[in-house]
């Protein structure tokens, strides 16, 4: 196998780049286009009790919550982020109780609920892979594809719907088995693309612990309305969407995640240079800190790193917070370059 000395790490920024909302802008986002659900009733006519069962759903959650209405909402400033959401559920989950009318059962269709709704808002057929595309083929020219892996960090797929267009399907080693789709078989040849968060192209079988691929000719907002009420073709269980949220309390029990973060744990290990692309290391994703502090560790030094995290928007105050968070993790300040420079700068000149 090709020795990786490099891994980029996608974070919300790089996808911004091409058209996706930042977790922190999901649900402003959502408020502000409310006819998602009549036009997912007019799209998919066959599914209208499914997809109208999503709307009353994602209603009641924001108003009993959250006190939004949401016909009333343009006097919000903040509204709730998908990780709090996420984990106000997922911890509830995890420690067996409910909140006042939202007993287990309403908890978990309120959780699928909420990712029918980032489905819709990071389908591929709403975003465009042009700054994807300038990264892949910026390193296809320059020799060094095969000698990068990918971490991204984020649900949507356009890192691999770009490695699809520009590669094949084929060569995406994700760092697990598919039953449908087979990992490279040269794997000099292949592009390492972990996920640890999940993807929105994923299905899982928690009866015959399989997982299946979706390619790119399913959207996810498709996907997610067959995955509803698909169950797996061995056995008959309700397939399950592989999400993890980025929260304090990620349910870590998928073994296919467990995987990918045991390969992410090997590959930064031995990396020599890490790009973080649009990703500002945020508090709550320690399990991914975790690694990299395991790594730097386990080297006895810190890789080189480079940050390339700027916007136009982002305020001076902001880029001292998120320079000091970088600063303060890693062992050898020395080792750290926060640039000034963008996610885009990246994709078109490098470094």
């Amino acid at each position: 196998m090709t020795e990786i000395k490099e891994v980029i790490i996608l974070g919300a920024g790089a996808s911004k780049s091409d058209g996706a909302p930042m977790q922190s802008e999901l649900f402003k986002v959502f408020f502000e286009k409310r006819s998602i659900f009549e036009d997912m009733k007019i799209s998919y006519p066959n599914r209208w009790n499914l997809v109208e069962e999503q709307e009353i759903l994602i209603k009641d959650f924001f108003y009993d919550l959250w006190g939004i209405d949401i016909l009333n909402y343009k006097n919000i400033e903040e509204f709730p982020t998908f990780e709090e959401c996420m984990g106000m559920l997922d911890l509830a989950n995890i420690k067996g109780q409910s909140f006042k009318g939202y007993d287990q059962e309403k908890i978990n269709k309120t959780c699928i609920a909420l990712f029918f709704l980032i489905s819709y808002l990071l389908d591929n057929k709403n975003l465009k892979e042009i700054n994807h595309k300038k990264l892949i083929e910026r390193l296809k020219s320059e020799n060094r594809l095969e000698k990068t892996a990918f971490i991204s960090l984020n649900y949507d797929i356009l890192i691999d719907n770009t490695l699809i267009d520009l590669i094949t399907e084929s060569c995406i080693d994700y760092g697990i088995e598919f039953i449908n789709h087979k990992r490279p078989q040269d794997a000099d040849k292949s592009v390492l693309l972990l996920k640890p968060h999940g993807s929105l192209n994923w299905l899982y079988c928690p009866t015959c612990n399989h997982i299946e691929l979706f390619p790119k000719s399913y959207w996810p907002i498709k996907l997610f309305i067959k995955g509803l009420k698909e169950n797996c073709k061995n056995c008959g269980t309700p397939m399950k969407f592989v999400i993890v949220p980025m929260t304090y309390f990620k349910e870590m029990s998928n073994p296919f995640i467990q995987q990918i973060f045991l390969k992410a744990d090997e590959i930064l290990r031995n990396a020599d240079t890490i790009f973080f692309c649009g990703y500002s290391f945020p508090d709550a994703d320690i399990h991914i800190k975790y690694l990299l502090k395991r790594a730097e560790r386990f080297r006895g030094e810190t890789p080189e790193i480079f940050v390339l995290n700027n916007h136009g928007t982002k305020t001076g105050q902001q880029k001292k917070i998120e320079k000091a968070r970088f600063e303060r993790f890693f062992r050898n300040k020395d080792k750290i370059q926060y640039t000034k420079k963008s996610f885009k700068y990246f994709v078109e000149k490098g470094i």
